[in-house]
């Protein structure tokens, strides 16, 4: 499994994560060369992702700083170097699908580490007025499902492991209970210390 670092600016982790796009310095040839090789070996080729998480200093942010959670008027709260993108609105939603989607369309991608591990703060969507804002949490685990349900949908083939902090654990039954019916699997993989 190829692990954080392989896209964008992703030198450390205050860059880069959010824009999902193979870092051909890093990687010459891309992703090819090395998946060949992974599975001349026997091995199936893995892919860690975070895609529920921006830096303020990627490409994405840039472009689209309203997409992540932020309270107006105050400094946001940074939780390792992280700030929480809005999935309460679709075309967060849309970017995520397509971004995530083009890498396993265009490589032999046979499994997704996929990371959810740093704690919600600052709830509150530029997206919807202020007497909505309590909507926003149940909003954002529907586009979390609705993220993981076109992944797996489209990419059937494709084996989702979902790791998350030991204090997640009590979501995660409800999350991946959901994704079954749809013809995946996503397993859940609780960090433990």
């Amino acid at each position: 499994m190829l692990d954080d670092g392989w896209f964008g600016t992703r030198n450390d982790d205050n860059q880069g994560l959010g824009d999902w796009i193979v870092n051909c310095e890093k990687l010459p040839g891309g992703l090819d060369p090395l998946i060949e090789q992974i599975n001349a070996l026997g091995m199936k080729f893995g892919l860690w992702i975070e895609p529920e998480m921006v830096n303020e200093n990627s490409q994405l942010y840039r472009t689209h700083p309203d997409w992540a959670l932020t309270l107006p008027g105050r400094k946001p709260a940074m939780g390792r170097n992280q700030l929480v993108l809005d999935l309460s609105r679709p075309e967060v939603v849309d970017y995520l699908a397509e971004a995530i989607g083009k890498l396993l369309r265009e490589h032999h991608i046979e499994y997704i580490k996929w990371d959810m591990n740093r704690s919600m703060s600052d709830v509150y969507s530029r997206a919807f007025p202020a007497e909505q804002q309590g909507e926003i949490m149940h909003r954002y685990m529907l586009g979390v499902y609705a993220l993981a349900e076109r992944l797996t949908q489209g990419f059937p083939e494709v084996l989702f492991v979902r790791v998350v902090p030991a204090a997640a654990d009590a979501l995660m039954p409800e999350c991946c209970a959901t994704i079954p019916r749809f013809g995946a699997v996503m397993i859940p993989m609780p960090l433990n210390g």
